[in-house]
């Protein structure tokens, strides 16, 4: 899950944490779902693996952006 998607309010140390243990939580139930839909709709382990290799070579992509736009 993308932090950009979601606004962020200030928060203390202590409601911060909880928010990281939500949000890993969140990105748990949701990559276990989207997983089992996937393969429930005829997918195999093969191409999950592709589908997976892609999504985090655009997360990677993603990341080199910001670091060079910080830069």
């Amino acid at each position: 899950m993308s932090d950009k998607l979601s606004p962020q309010p200030a928060t203390t140390d202590q409601t911060a944490s909880v928010t990281h243990f939500d949000r890993s939580a969140g990105a748990r139930i949701l990559a276990r779902s989207f997983y089992k839909e996937l393969r429930s709709s005829g997918y195999t382990p093969k191409q999950l693996l592709a589908l997976s290799t892609e999504l985090i070579d655009l997360i990677t992509q993603d990341l080199q952006h910001e670091r060079k736009g910080a830069a």
